[in-house]
């Protein structure tokens, strides 16, 4: 079967599609990663996720402009504009890279403003993705989307790699940090990564001027040009035609039933709801009680899994449906234990046994790698579709993601439901 997968295709087609793809969330993912780096030295502390989700969620003006641009402009030119979102992209993140740190105060509170307002470049250039550059990939062959969709999930799994080589240096230790003759401190201190987060924001960067390259590659080279689908004028339209009909009934062949069509839009709006919002907002308040390694594992394995789930699409043509809701009652279940950890905190069960810190990895490593296959089944069944299947595929993305991060991003900073923990806690009530 694999050997028929790779016959009559331009590998090099294949390659640049896939570099492609890794520019489209490498750098919000990239970002995400070092969370258990900055959480220790940004101002808004164990918030700081929460904060980030809402940055990511702000960037969905984007997808509406481009909706409004495609909707009131006759002529349509995508590739320029995903030329400027990659190239502005690639800079922001090499501009981040030396000035993360840089905070400013805002109401009376400090803020990290440079490297929030630097993600929300980054941001724009994801969240536009999910309704420019997948749905582009219309105008290749159907097996080049394969390899865009492996490329976009590596943008999670490179920079998880390479987070996990960089360390955190161990679990912070409390010391003491008492004067002669004055009252006792303590003081909470954290060990150094093998390298800094400098470095790699720089990685970053060069990893979206690659993508940036590749896919100018994509358009002008004559071997890729030559895998462009030569689409009947009759019967299918580009993606981006808001005047293309219904997708679940089409005069193209493509069938889907009316409530088959709406359940995949809705269980791609909650796993989003669940997977971009709720849960990498609540993350640090479920894996930190449990040290810093555990939380470093977490996000940099969990990180990973989304992506692997998301290659198994090369594999497995057409999911079942059946199976994709078994996976979303799964997702369900292993998303309320999630919640319950980070409601517990700074206290919850196990926390110092190393069944607790085993049981957060594995729980987030399992909830990752189902959210991404069943991203990868919805846009998989949708991928024939000749009508807006694949474009209501992104807004139920977005809607899904925009409902989630509002959500914990209120219940963290408004509320006291979650709590942080400190390894000083402890000394200092003594």
């Amino acid at each position: 079967m694999l050997s028929q997968r790779l016959s009559n295709r331009k590998v090099l087609v294949d390659v640049l599609a896939l570099l492609f793809g890794i520019g489209a969330w490498v750098g919000v993912n990239g970002i995400y990663v070092q969370l258990p780096l900055l959480v220790n030295t940004a101002p808004e502390g164990w918030s700081l996720p929460a904060h980030m989700v809402m940055i990511v969620q702000f960037a969905n003006l984007g997808p509406i402009l481009y909706t409004l641009y495609v909707k009131y402009l006759a002529c349509t030119r995508d590739h320029y504009i995903i030329y400027g979102l990659l190239g502005a992209g690639a800079l922001s993140i090499y501009i981040l890279a030396f000035m993360y740190k840089n905070t400013t105060t805002i109401f009376g509170g400090e803020h990290s403003t440079a490297l929030l307002g630097l993600m929300l470049v980054s941001s724009f250039v994801g969240c536009t993705s999910s309704v420019l550059f997948m749905p582009y990939m219309r105008n290749y062959r159907e097996i080049y989307l394969v390899s865009y969709l492996v490329g976009e999930g590596l943008s999670g799994f490179l920079p998880s790699v390479v987070a996990l080589i960089q360390g955190v240096g161990g679990n912070p230790e409390c010391v003491n940090n008492t004067k002669s003759g004055s009252e006792i401190k303590f003081e909470t201190r954290y060990p150094d990564p093998r390298f800094s987060s400098q470095s790699f924001f720089l990685f970053l960067g060069t990893l979206l001027s690659f993508s940036f390259i590749s896919f100018i590659a994509l358009n002008k080279s004559k071997v890729a040009r030559g895998e462009r689908v030569k689409l009947p004028a009759s019967t299918e339209t580009l993606p981006t035609d808001m005047n293309a009909p219904p997708s679940y009934k089409t005069t193209a062949g493509w069938t889907m039933s009316r409530q088959t069509y709406f359940s995949l839009l809705t269980m791609m709006a909650v796993v989003c709801f669940l997977g971009n919002g709720i849960l990498p907002s609540i993350q640090s308040y479920s894996c930190l009680p449990y040290g810093n390694v555990a939380y470093h594992l977490t996000v940099t394995l969990a990180s990973m899994a989304g992506p692997l789930a998301m290659c198994s699409g090369f594999f497995f043509k057409n999911p079942k449906i059946s199976s994709l809701s078994s996976l979303m009652t799964l997702v369900l279940i292993l998303s309320s234990l999630v919640f319950y950890l980070a409601i517990k905190s700074p206290t919850p069960p196990l926390q110092n046994s190393w069944q607790g810190k085993f049981l957060v990895v594995v729980l987030w490593i399992l909830v990752s790698g189902f959210i991404g296959f069943i991203k990868m089944g919805v846009t998989t069944l949708f991928r024939p579709d000749p009508g807006r299947g694949l474009y209501y595929t992104g807004v139920a993305t977005q809607v899904g993601s925009l409902v989630g991060a509002i959500t914990t991003f209120t219940l963290v900073n408004y509320t006291k439901i979650f709590q942080s923990y400190s390894p000083c806690d402890a000394l200092m009530g003594h």
